[in-house]
């Protein structure tokens, strides 16, 4: 073994190699993402729910143009962590994504390779029944709002469409 220790480099464009791996390795990218709908991007009413290990649900009002006409509910299930926060549409160029190709997507976005889900399997590894297999299938999502951005990991999404009036009731009903 090397003087790198449990790393078997005995070269200097063995230690590039392991440079460009880790950089290719940990290299977030976000890609936009179709839902197949658009909200009312105008609209603050916004309310993201979330239940520990189960679904996040965000409610948003549609478009005025829209045919359906029904509020909107952005289901994931499964999720694992989920965030509703600054910058606001004004301010999105701040956002730590954006010139990671946050800035490409209009609607909502899919990070790749992402650094939050790898700080969630990092952070739980303390727990003795770790198993890095469950942060396989996670995916992290981005939906761009006026007021906000959310932020979701979770290993899937679909988009509900609900009758009730209020948010809040919309999110039950896409619960169900």
């Amino acid at each position: 073994m090397g003087i790198w220790g449990r790393w078997p480099i005995r070269s200097i464009t063995g230690i590039r190699a392991l440079f460009v791996w880790q950089a290719q390795r940990v290299a977030e990218r976000v890609i936009a993402l179709d839902l197949g709908v658009v909200w009312d991007p105008n609209a603050p009413e916004a309310l993201l729910v979330s239940e520990d290990s189960g679904p996040a649900i965000l409610m948003l009002r549609p478009r005025g143009d829209d045919a359906d006409g029904r509020r909107i509910a952005i289901v994931w299930d499964g999720a694992s962590a989920a965030a509703m926060e600054p910058p606001n549409d004004e301010a999105i160029s701040g956002h730590r994504l954006y010139d990671k190709g946050l800035s490409g997507a209009l609607w909502s976005a899919e990070v790749l390779d992402s650094e939050w889900i790898a700080d969630l399997e990092r952070q739980n590894r303390v727990h003795p029944l770790h198993d890095p297999k469950r942060f396989g299938d996670l995916r992290h999502f981005v939906v761009l709002l006026k007021e906000c951005v959310v932020e979701v990991v979770a290993p899937t999404v679909v988009v509900r469409r609900v009758s009730a009036q209020s948010a809040l009731a919309g999110a039950e009903e896409a619960r169900n």
